[in-house]
């Protein structure tokens, strides 16, 4: 009897702790989920204010609209009007030329006076016809003499032209001598050939005979032409 009261009495004990243990869970839990929801509402709390201050600045940095642009009319120029000119008016009648009085000048010399007028004015000269035409005689140039000087430098074509042939050729090397004569006086040239041209021409010459002065050399040379010449 007395073991069947204790374990009634234990398992009355073991109830109430259970219970009262389960109790204590559920109030914890509730507890629990109460902090869990508040501290749910002040997180959302919290973002909802992030956003709306977000929202406040992204406003507060966009500017204002501009103001609408109105553009300005001018009023219309008024031009000013047309001013027409004047209209002189027209005679009816064409006004007459006034009459033109005529003086004693203007109807003309009288006949005396025009036969003194012709009487004053002398008798033309007669004129004088062409004379015969005289006719102009050709004139005739004259070469100048050929001068002493300018027999350096002759080819020998050109000696042939001036002075005929020569009465002699002989061959002093390098030079060619051509001997010129007269009944007076002799000339010698004496040819060398040009390097340049490939021409035999006169670099001397000498005078024999009665050519001993300037004078008679020119002299000789002059005679020599005029036997070419004849």
């Amino acid at each position: 009897m007395v073991t069947s009261a204790r374990s009634t009495v234990w398992h009355a004990v073991d109830r109430r702790v259970v219970s009262a243990v389960s109790n204590k869970l559920r109030a914890n839990g509730s507890v629990a989920r109460a902090a869990k929801s508040r501290w749910r509402h002040r997180l959302l709390d919290s973002v909802l204010l992030g956003f709306g201050a977000s929202l406040s600045l992204s406003c507060a940095e966009q500017p204002p609209p501009p103001p609408p642009v109105t553009a300005a009319i001018q009023p219309p120029t008024q031009s000013a009007p047309k001013v027409s000119p004047p209209v002189v008016p027209h005679p009816v009648r064409k006004p007459s030329p006034p009459q033109a009085t005529e003086s004693p000048t203007a109807q003309g010399p009288s006949p005396e006076t025009s036969d003194e007028a012709l009487a004053m004015i002398p008798p033309e000269p007669p004129r004088s016809g062409p004379g015969p035409a005289v006719a102009s005689s050709p004139r005739t140039t004259v070469a100048p003499p050929l001068q002493v000087n300018e027999l350096i430098g002759l080819d020998q074509p050109a000696a042939t032209r001036l002075l005929g042939s020569a009465v002699e050729r002989t061959e002093e090397p390098p030079a060619t001598v051509w001997r010129y004569k007269t009944a007076t006086c002799e000339l010698d040239l004496f040819f060398y050939l040009d390097l340049r041209t490939g021409r035999m021409r006169t670099l001397h010459y000498t005078f024999k005979g009665g050519a001993a002065d300037p004078t008679g050399r020119q002299n000789c040379l002059t005679d020599l032409v005029a036997a070419r010449a004849s």
